[in-house]
């Protein structure tokens, strides 16, 4: 590829992006004003002002925008774990991995902030559809991790438990970090610290 072609390229990228981002900003505008069942598909094409069909070249479904954040931080999470060194024990491993991703959530990367989080949360008790997809992503993302700490403590996860039990208390961690913040009303840069001071 030649350097004006990959100058094209990165800007066609970066327009995708921006026009990603619009439809899930305005998606959450309209989820926390209306509720998620009340809006309409037709509501945010025409608050971000594109086609119908825009809108699902970029999306499947409104609960795909809802979990749009979740899929990009579990494939973060999923190269950050692969990432680190071999020479790590597998708790320090996870411990850095999960605090590297938190972290990113905490600074937006993944266009993220506390009140679309609690927006996030909201619906997902509310919503049956978003929780089953959620859980779905849940549980292929626990997969992954699972074989992944196999491989590093070179072992099988089909005859031995070890993974899983590990990939268990990272999942608590998670809950009692994010139980802890809710219940406190505390900086979101709290969970990180939590991670790292206690898993």
């Amino acid at each position: 590829m030649s350097d004006r072609n990959k100058v094209e390229f990165g800007r066609r990228e970066r327009k995708k992006r921006m026009l990603r981002d619009a439809i899930i900003k305005a998606s959450y505008e309209l989820f926390s004003i209306k509720g998620f069942n009340e809006t309409r598909v037709e509501d945010i094409t025409e608050k971000v002002d594109i086609s119908t069909r825009t809108f699902f070249r970029y999306f499947s479904s409104k609960e795909n925008v809802v979990l749009d954040y979740q899929e990009a931080e579990n494939k973060d999470f999923i190269v950050a774990l692969s990432n680190r060194p071999q020479s790590e024990s597998v708790i320090t491993a996870l411990r850095h991995a999960a605090v590297e991703v938190v972290k990113k959530c905490e600074k937006g990367c993944y266009g993220f902030d506390a009140v679309r989080f609690m927006t996030l949360q909201e619906l997902l008790i509310s919503h049956p559809l978003a929780r089953a997809k959620s859980f779905q992503n849940s549980e292929n993302r626990k997969d992954l991790i699972i074989s992944l700490i196999a491989r590093r403590m070179g072992t099988n996860s089909s005859n031995d438990i070890r993974p899983s039990i590990v990939v268990g208390v990272l999942e608590y961690a998670h809950w009692a970090a994010h139980n802890t913040w809710k219940q406190k009303n505390i900086p979101l840069c709290f969970i990180p610290t939590f991670l790292m001071k206690y898993f």
